[in-house]
C-alpha cells in the first residue's frame, strides 16, 4: 500500500522542499499520506491530478458499483484536504493537465490513475520528461487485473522504452523506480 512504499522509499520525513504529483487522487486520502510525508517544507507542493468525475470510467456501464463509489468523490477531496494548502488540485484527465507542470521540476510522481495499459503507459511517458534527475516514480497496482485489463502491460513496455534511464527500487503489487 502507498503508506508502507513511502517509508521503503523514504526512511524519513523530508524536510527539504519536494514538488510531488499524484495522477488519480480520489477522494483525498493518498494525497494526505503524500503530503504528510514528503511535504513538509513551506515551500512543497502536492500536485493532485484527476477529473473528480462522478463516474469510474465514462461510457462504461458495466462498472455501476465504482460508479457509486465515485458520486461524491470531490466534495469528499476538499473535505480531506482542507488543513493542506500545500495541496493543489489540477482538476482534468492527466492527459490535459500534466502539460501544466514545467519539466524538470518534480521530485516524487505517484500513477494510480486510469488502470488501463494505454493510460497508464501514456501517463507515464508525459510524466517522465517533467522528472528531475534522481527522482521516483511509483506506479500504484502494478499486478491490477480485472477483465484482462493488466496495468503491467502498460509500465513494462514504458521501462522497457526507457530501460537505461532509470533503476528498479522494487516490484511488487506496486512499483518503485528511481529516475537517473
Amino acid at each position: 500500500n502507498l503508506f508502507n512504499s513511502l517509508n521503503i522509499l523514504y526512511e524519513n520525513s523530508i524536510n527539504n522542499p519536494m514538488i510531488c504529483v499524484e495522477i488519480g487522487s480520489f477522494e483525498g486520502k493518498g494525497s494526505l499520506l503524500i503530503a504528510d510525508k514528503l511535504c513538509k517544507n513551506k515551500d512543497s507542493k502536492l500536485y493532485c491530478i484527476d477529473p473528480l468525475d462522478n463516474k469510474y470510467v465514462k461510457d462504461n456501464t458495466n462498472l455501476s458499483f465504482w460508479d457509486n463509489v465515485c458520486n461524491g468523490q470531490k466534495d469528499r477531496f476538499y473535505y480531506n484536504t482542507k488543513n493542506h494548502s500545500n495541496i493543489i488540485l489540477l482538476e482534468g484527465t492527466s492527459d490535459e493537465m500534466i502539460s501544466k507542470i514545467e519539466d524538470n521540476t518534480i521530485n516524487f510522481a505517484y500513477v494510480d490513475g486510469d488502470h488501463s495499459p494505454e493510460q497508464v503507459y501514456k501517463d507515464a511517458i508525459n510524466i517522465l520528461p517533467k522528472m528531475k534527475s534522481n527522482s521516483i516514480i511509483l506506479f500504484d497496482d502494478y499486478e491490477f487485473n480485472i477483465n484482462n485489463v493488466k496495468t503491467s502491460i502498460g509500465i513494462d513496455k514504458f521501462l522497457s522504452e526507457i530501460e537505461d534511464k532509470y533503476e528498479l527500487l522494487f516490484k511488487k503489487y506496486q512499483l518503485a523506480i528511481r529516475i537517473k
